[in-house]
């Protein structure tokens, strides 16, 4: 009886532990990592809140103003499992009420193309549904992003709309894709 429950536990996967990734708080000693990393024009053209590179200044900025405080968002610093700091992502505008929220990532280009977002995003999202009791999970993502797109669908995103002309990126105006995951179609890779 006593080894059937101890193989149980094993199968249960921590809440902020994927496959390839883990989830952990922004210290910060990872200030400077984290700029180097996102301070990459191909990294900050997936993205609608920064469009240009900053000094480590504007990252402390950034961490002082939405990581170190609380409010309707939930953050984490996105590591290997070995601990290389790969990238951060956020649960944000968190509604008790309808028990949703908007997911935003970025990984540093060094790790595209390894799953790494793809285990992410699928961590972030068992996350809420599991610990916060989310029943819903929605993000924006650029039309030009189609690594992005792909990650998204593997966990289980649906495509819900789309913002016509929405962004401006690399002189051109792009489409915004709604996606949308309810929390019975995660697909967890």
């Amino acid at each position: 009886m006593g080894k059937q429950i101890h193989q149980d536990f094993r199968r249960i996967t921590p809440p902020l532990e994927g496959r390839l990734i883990r989830l952990r708080a922004v210290e910060e000693h990872d200030l400077p990592r984290i700029n180097r990393l996102f301070n990459d024009p191909e990294v900050l053209r997936h993205l609608s809140t920064v469009t240009f590179p900053g000094p480590l200044q504007d990252t402390r900025q950034w961490w002082e103003g939405r990581f170190a405080q609380g409010g309707d968002e939930v953050r984490f610093a996105i590591e290997t499992r070995p601990g290389e700091l790969v990238g951060a992502s956020s649960l944000n505008d968190v509604n008790g009420r309808t028990r949703t929220a908007t997911l935003g990532i970025w990984l540093g280009q060094p790790y595209w193309d390894q799953g790494y977002g793809t285990d992410a995003v699928a961590t972030m999202c068992r996350f809420a549904f599991r610990e916060m009791n989310l029943q819903r999970v929605e993000l924006h993502v650029f039309a030009t992003n189609p690594r992005g797109q792909r990650a998204y669908e593997k966990v289980g995103f649906k495509e819900e709309g789309r913002l016509r002309r929405a962004h401006f990126v690399g002189g051109e105006h792009v489409d915004v894709i709604v996606m949308g995951l309810l929390s019975e179609d995660l697909i967890e890779p």
